[in-house]
């Protein structure tokens, strides 16, 4: 509990010191960055924040800069300010905001506003502490500066913080990469939108100008449609830093025409309205394809899949089979391929009634897919007849799982209408691709079917191999 309190306020220390470290070159805009990235990383904790945090929080932040040396009263008055506005974020989007929601549009349109909401709160406690020590009102331009400045904080520092990957999924992820990463490099197109962008934000800077903001905005709008999400969220991260750091640091031909200190109010206004802009556009649209994207994606699998039992389609079954066997080169160990038939469902329908029957399809779908590979690729060709491909599973492999997958369905137990467990068993047919080596999936299938036929005729709940006898499959189910 104490632990949980804590951490937010042992993180905000170094945040505020390298913030104010960086103060002189962002100062200008008000780009503040520490009120984001501890929203985000409250908000991807998915703990429920304890009430001690927010005072121990909001002390870390004043005590913070008064060991950056800032004197006691701006340091109090900002720091409250700080958390006000960090509070605020966090209790807007703790309420509707699971990681994956990030993935529409709607959800980076509750994070801008959220940031809006939370700038606006900021500014008004910044600024009637300041009043309340100064006296002074402070101009209208200058007002309105300060609040976009947040504003542009929130916007570009949180959806980075909010699209980390989780860490369980960072490790799989670098195993993925591991593997593919000389190839991805190979790929001329990965480079495209990295280099596209870096050339727009030189000629941002280059050439200056009012509308200098229109290349690297047009740059990460191509990065929007040919890269993740998260690689987006980043890059805009890195633009903004980019050209608030050049403008800094004197480069030829800002976008304002000057440097930020010589700039005006307005000017400055300007600035910020432009680069807002450069964040939400490309944020926005990376979402919107994020999301079709994943609307392609379930409709696929809907195509793909049987509905009532979630096993492969028999269209997609015979597609991924067809490549498993067309593999090149070709699996070391082959490829097994069973058909299997649930025994005596339609008596089993007419005894219990289809919704029985449905229930005994799910629940065998189930216990088949939960006892199978990764890679191995389970289908529904029709009724209460399955297949099964088993890539780089050599024969005596192939007849083993078989039999195990035998002995799993014969230890299912359905309770309908009755106190007795309904029972059910399943003939399996085998066939390996290593027995007819010029075989076509079509031939393999029937193969099977055959072999299938036989269990079936031999007393069913038994495997039987193609090319063996009737004899041969009675002894495979005695050994199972």
């Amino acid at each position: 509990m104490i632990a949980r309190a804590a951490w937010p306020a042992a993180a905000a220390f170094p945040l505020v010191f390298a913030a104010l470290w960086t103060w002189p070159v962002f100062g200008s805009l008000a780009l503040w960055p520490v009120d984001a990235i501890l929203a985000g990383a409250l908000l991807r904790s998915r703990m429920r924040v304890p009430s001690l945090a927010w005072p121990l929080l909001g002390a870390a932040l004043v005590l913070a800069r008064l060991a950056w040396g800032q004197a006691a009263a701006p340091a109090a008055a900002q720091g409250l300010a700080d958390l006000s506005g960090l509070f605020v974020v966090w209790l807007v989007l703790s309420r509707f905001l699971p990681q994956d929601s990030l993935r529409t549009p709607g959800a980076i349109v509750r994070i801008l506003l959220a940031g809006l909401a939370g700038a606006i709160v900021l500014s008004a406690v910044a600024r009637g502490l300041g009043y309340l020590q100064t006296g002074g009102i402070p101009g209208s331009a200058d007002a309105l500066s300060g609040l976009l400045g947040r504003w542009l904080g929130y916007c570009v520092f949180l959806p980075p913080v909010l699209l980390l990957p989780r860490p369980g999924f960072l490790r799989g992820e670098r195993r993925r990469a591991g593997r593919g990463l000389l190839r991805l490099l190979a790929a001329r197109a990965v480079w495209l939108p990295p280099l596209a962008w870096l050339a727009s934000l030189a000629l941002c800077l280059a050439l200056g100008g009012a509308g200098s903001l229109v290349f690297p905005l047009a740059s990460l709008m191509y990065c929007a449609h040919a890269c993740s999400q998260r690689m987006v969220a980043w890059l805009v991260l890195l633009t903004v830093l980019g050209i608030v750091s050049g403008i800094g640091a004197g480069w030829p031909g800002p976008p304002a025409g000057g440097s930020l200190t010589g700039m005006s109010g307005w000017a400055l206004v300007s600035l910020q309205l432009g680069l807002l802009l450069v964040v939400a556009a490309p944020l926005l649209m990376s979402s919107a394809l994020a999301a079709r994207s994943d609307l392609i994606v379930s409709l696929n699998r809907a195509l793909d899949h049987d509905e009532m039992t979630q096993a492969l389609s028999r269209p997609a079954f015979m597609r991924g089979a067809q490549e498993y066997l067309r593999q090149i080169p070709p699996f070391l160990h082959g490829n097994g391929l069973m058909m299997l038939d649930i025994d005596h469902f339609k008596q089993l329908n007419d005894t219990h009634g289809h919704a029985a029957g449905d229930n005994v399809l799910q629940e065998f779908s189930r216990t088949i897919r939960g006892a199978i590979r990764p890679q191995d690729l389970f289908g529904r060709l029709g009724g209460e007849e399955f297949g099964l491909i088993l890539p780089g599973c050599s024969l005596e492999d192939a007849v083993e799982t078989a039999r195990r997958l035998r002995a799993c369905v014969e230890g299912i137990s359905l309770y309908y209408d009755s106190d007795e467990p309904l029972r059910i068993t399943v003939s399996i047919g085998i066939v390996h691709d290593s027995q007819s080596p010029r075989a076509d999936l079509d031939e393999l299938l029937r193969h099977a079917d055959q072999a299938l036929y036989r269990a079936k005729r031999g007393g069913r709940n038994r495997v039987c191999l193609y090319g063996t006898s009737e004899r041969d499959c009675l002894a495979c189910a005695a050994e199972a």
